[in-house]
């Protein structure tokens, strides 16, 4: 495969709602989840070369993007896609826990004229949804970068959909309804795909306490 292999990790409400709100960080339905759902995500980031994010996920839940409580060889490295050079210099993705990616554009790089050594900056080509996807993989893959882990909002999870760039699905159903007309989901984006459906396979059900691991994959 000429790019790295994808897993797309998403966590749910029962009614497809991945926040409580638009703007509000998905960290808010912590309270209500058992501590072993946090350490199945945990091992699926120490078992990638590679965890994805977007800016808009940076910005609102400012994560570490660490694998942690878990035994891993290597530390995955951190990768954010940041067209517009969104990142914070003080952003914990930025910081000396472990090696970041940020694929921005041009115009982007302006943005990161002062990154820590651990920091590296890559290029990509845009279009009218943002950075061009399919060749950020592929320059992921020639760094070495075999297989990846997206924690990604509605917004890239449409455009990873679109682009027939998801390998592998697994999503965490949390026993909660959450409603809201305006509350993001798995997929947002304009449109649809009713003329075009996404098939997934479903491989596997994992009950995590009063949760559910449904693993799928795009045969």
């Amino acid at each position: 495969m000429e790019r790295c292999k994808t897993i797309l990790v998403v966590g749910t409400s029962i009614d497809g709602k991945i926040s409580p709100g638009r703007g509000i960080s998905s960290k808010n339905f912590g309270a209500y989840l058992p501590r072993k759902v946090n350490l199945e995500l945990h091992k699926l980031r120490s078992n990638v070369d590679g965890i994805l994010v977007s800016s808009s996920t940076v910005l609102i839940d400012n994560p570490s993007l660490t694998a942690r409580d878990v035994v891993i060889k290597k530390r995955p490295f951190r990768i954010v896609l940041d067209r517009l050079g969104k990142t914070p210099n003080n952003a914990k993705i930025l910081n000396n826990e472990a090696n970041t990616i940020v694929i921005t554009s041009k115009k982007g790089k302006s943005k990161f004229a002062e990154i820590p050594d651990n920091v590296r900056i890559i290029i990509c080509k845009t279009d009218s949804r943002g950075i061009i996807l399919n060749e950020a993989l592929i320059k992921l893959r020639r760094l070495g970068i075999k297989k990846i882990l997206i924690e990604g909002g509605g917004t890239i999870n449409n455009s990873l959909f679109s682009k027939n760039l998801i390998d592998k699905l697994i999503v965490f159903i949390f026993p909660l309804i959450v409603g809201g007309k305006e509350t993001p989901t798995m997929v947002d984006g304009e449109g649809s795909f009713y003329a075009n459906l996404k098939k997934m396979n479903l491989k596997s059900v994992k009950k995590v306490e009063g949760c559910l691991m449904n693993t799928y994959e795009n045969d």
